[in-house]
């Protein structure tokens, strides 16, 4: 090598060792840049993934609840056919126990509660929707299913309400219908039952013939001059004078005297009865052996006896 040749390189070197110097700066910044970069990557990385996991726990929280209340639904069309079916039975009855009555309400009223349970399940989770449309578009095109989801659920809830308050009415309004038969039944049955006791109702008075006169009951007519004639009613009824009694239950009466000396002064069929005579001497009983016929003419027996 030349000395000229020499020279020109020793003076060549400072130059190019510049030149390497001012190459290596950029590049140094561009891979401190492109670190950041990646850094800046891997924490968006992260970031996206924690939403991903929390988007997708969210979403299967919504999803549990939209088949809970899905399986509610279910439960309550069952409940609602059986509420249905005992309405039906007892509006074809026309009347209702009390204890039917009662589990009808009860029926409907755990249906209203689990109906209100279920739209409140369902407004918590149009909130989670919300809250999850501003997660990500991929979970919002999932939250617009179930958007459509929770409106077609709430419409069938709301359907239920309406059916149950309507049931309830008519529960209700059948319960005011069978108290009022029930008022009307029972006065009829007071009414049957006073005019039962009225048909079975006779009156009866036993004395003597000055027992009798006294009273008023009876008086002696076709007499002349006080001889002959015969001993008959006046007609004069007053029931402080007479005894009350049940004629399916009052069949005998005893008398204070024979046979022969006993005077049925009231009107009865002679076949309808017999007087016998008693255990003790000189008593007899009246013994009513066809009571419907008996009292068919009248309702009371006056007897009079010696004295």
């Amino acid at each position: 090598m030349t000395s000229m040749t020499r020279n020109r390189s020793l003076r060549a070197a400072p130059l190019l060792a510049a030149l390497l110097l001012l190459s290596g700066c950029p590049w140094k910044k561009e891979n401190e840049e492109l670190k950041k970069q990646n850094a800046q990557l891997n924490q968006d990385k992260e970031r996206l993934e924690g939403e991903a996991t929390a988007a997708g726990a969210a979403n299967t929280e919504m999803q549990g609840t939209l088949d809970d209340v899905e399986k509610n639904l279910e439960e309550l069309r069952i409940k609602e056919l059986k509420v249905i079916r005992t309405s039906l039975e007892v509006t074809k009855e026309g009347k209702a126990a009390p204890s039917k009555k009662q589990q009808l309400l009860t029926d409907i009223a755990e249906i209203k509660k689990a109906v209100h349970e279920n739209l409140e399940k369902l407004a918590l989770l149009e909130k989670q929707k919300k809250a999850a449309m501003k997660k990500a578009d991929a979970l919002g095109k999932k939250v617009t299913t179930l958007e459509r989801l929770i409106d077609e659920m709430k419409h069938q809830l709301e359907e239920k309400e309406t059916t149950i308050v309507a049931l309830e009415e008519k529960v209700l309004s059948l319960s005011q219908t069978v108290t009022t038969q029930a008022g009307q039944i029972q006065q009829q049955q007071g009414v049957i039952e006073t005019q039962t006791t009225d048909l079975n109702t006779a009156y009866f008075v036993i004395g003597t013939k000055k027992e009798l006169k006294t009273a008023g009951l009876v008086e002696k007519r076709g007499s002349i001059l006080g001889l002959g004639g015969n001993w008959k009613q006046t007609g004069l009824f007053d029931e402080s004078k007479f005894t009350k009694i049940d004629i399916r239950t009052n069949t005998e009466f005893t008398l204070a005297a024979p046979i022969k000396k006993v005077r049925i002064l009231s009107d009865h069929p002679k076949e309808s009865y017999e007087i016998v005579a008693s255990a003790t001497p000189g008593t007899s009983t009246l013994k009513v052996t066809d009571a419907a016929a008996f009292w068919k003419q009248s309702k009371v027996l006056v007897v009079m006896l010696p004295g």
